[in-house]
């Protein structure tokens, strides 16, 4: 791995218009490291690589491969198009179980999904319209 890597991660975290404090919180990584890769100070480790693409949604092949040039892609449907509230709750730790669940769902047939969707619904009707000794 060269300099290159540092370029690419640079690259696609201006053009999501990313500071370093937010890759690293979806990296898990440091800043201080984020920033020292980016500027080919240090090289990251396999599993820090593949972080780093996964936090940037692309392949770690990509991030790589310095004689393919590739086309930054745009995120579909991107944490900034959320409302404030949303942004901070999606990179908040306590997020992850809600986020893990999400991604299943995602992988499921499409009938079955739906079906998941209007039982949570149901059931977030039933204790919004309950009295407030009901707990979640």
């Amino acid at each position: 791995m060269n300099s290159s890597f540092g370029d690419r991660v640079r690259r696609l975290r201006l053009d999501r218009l990313w500071s370093q404090q937010e890759l690293s919180l979806r990296a898990g990584i440091s800043t201080p490291h984020i920033s020292s890769i980016e500027r080919g100070k240090r090289f990251p480790s396999l599993e820090y690589a593949a972080r780093i693409a996964a936090a940037l949604g692309v392949s770690l092949s990509s991030l790589c491969d310095e004689e393919n040039e590739f086309e930054v892609p745009k995120l579909h449907k991107s944490h900034e198009e959320l409302p404030y509230h949303l942004q901070t709750f999606v990179l908040n730790e306590a997020s992850t179980p809600y986020l893990n669940v999400a991604k299943k769902m995602s992988i499921l047939p499409k009938e079955d999904s739906r079906f998941v969707a209007l039982m949570v619904d149901l059931l977030a009707e039933r204790y919004r319209d309950a009295p407030p000794s009901v707990t979640l």
